[in-house]
């Protein structure tokens, strides 16, 4: 194992997992106390007729029913860059603290954050406020799944909000990267680069971005893999199989992509959860601006 990660491991806690992982029933406890606020971040992606993905917010699924006290954040509008022409791109810190001040959170508060959906809006949502700092900010395990199996109550309809001063943010770069990062650091070496996509799309089969396939010499690691059918994740163990299957911690650097920065977020959450985050980095405009670039190279392993 590469000292980078071993490092990493060696300073992590005994239980990593507890700082951004949090049970239904250990959220239950917490519920209504001041400074601890929930997030719905649920959103739909769906197939297109051009063969990739729309994407909805889901606040409609919010009204029908969500965590007593829990404010909806949409992912796609008021947490991705405005002026982006690519869907879900990091916002500026302006634009992050302004929109979740808006949602009644300071830089202190513990943040919950939980989808009805699939995890990743969840991920991606746990990704950008560690991305602008945010020290204590956690995952409903199982999302709200979860929560109802647990008997716990929901309610309907909007939450009260109370807009609040976030405070003054520090995106941290280096956590993100676009397609010419890529490409240099493939010649240099020392890169592990991670398809969070389905084995299908990674081997070019059903629905892309404007080309089938994968980035050229990276490995596949399905977002789905890191989870149980209950769409809870798996144990640390398990985790750290599945980067060791691809000999990722032989690497200097981890960086991940899917089709537009989501999915990719469910192994970096993976990796946090065995105490690593740094050298780790997400292509964020992944997919959607690597395949309109003909000159990038991409693999197609299925025929036709």
């Amino acid at each position: 194992m590469n000292r980078v990660w071993q490092e990493q491991l060696d300073k992590a806690g005994a239980n990593p997992r507890d700082d951004y992982l949090i049970s239904s029933s250990g959220l239950a406890a917490q519920l209504g106390e001041a400074g601890v606020k929930v997030l719905d971040a649920t959103t739909h992606l769906r197939p297109a007729e051009d063969g990739g993905f729309s994407s909805e917010p889901g606040f409609d699924d919010f009204l029908s029913e969500h965590i007593p006290g829990a404010q909806f954040a949409d992912l796609q509008g008021a947490l991705s860059d405005a002026e982006s022409s690519f869907r879900f791109t990091v916002p500026s810190a302006g634009q992050f603290a302004r929109n979740v001040g808006d949602l009644g959170i300071t830089a202190s508060d513990e943040v919950v954050i939980y989808s009805s959906t699939h995890p990743m809006w969840a991920t991606r949502m746990w990704w950008l406020f560690r991305l602008f700092g945010h020290q204590t900010v956690k995952l409903l395990d199982g999302g709200l799944s979860a929560w109802k199996a647990a008997g716990l109550a929901v309610e309907a309809g909007e939450s009260r909000k109370v807009a609040a001063e976030y405070g003054q943010p520090v995106r941290q770069d280096h956590w993100f990267v676009d397609g010419e990062a890529i490409l240099s650091r493939q010649v240099a070496g020392g890169l592990c680069l991670i398809n969070a996509l389905s084995e299908q799309q990674h081997r070019g089969e059903g629905p892309h971005y404007g080309r089938p396939g994968h980035i050229t010499g990276s490995e596949s690691l399905p977002w789905g893999s890191f989870l149980n059918e209950d769409l809870s994740f798996k144990s640390s163990d398990e985790l750290k199989a599945h980067f060791d299957a691809v000999g990722a911690f032989d690497q200097n650097e981890i960086i991940t992509y899917c089709g537009g920065g989501i999915a990719a977020t469910v192994p970096i959450f993976s990796l946090a959860l065995l105490g690593i985050e740094e050298g780790v980095a997400l292509y964020d405009r992944s997919l959607s601006e690597w395949a309109q670039q003909r000159d990038w190279p991409m693999t197609q392993l299925a025929s036709g």
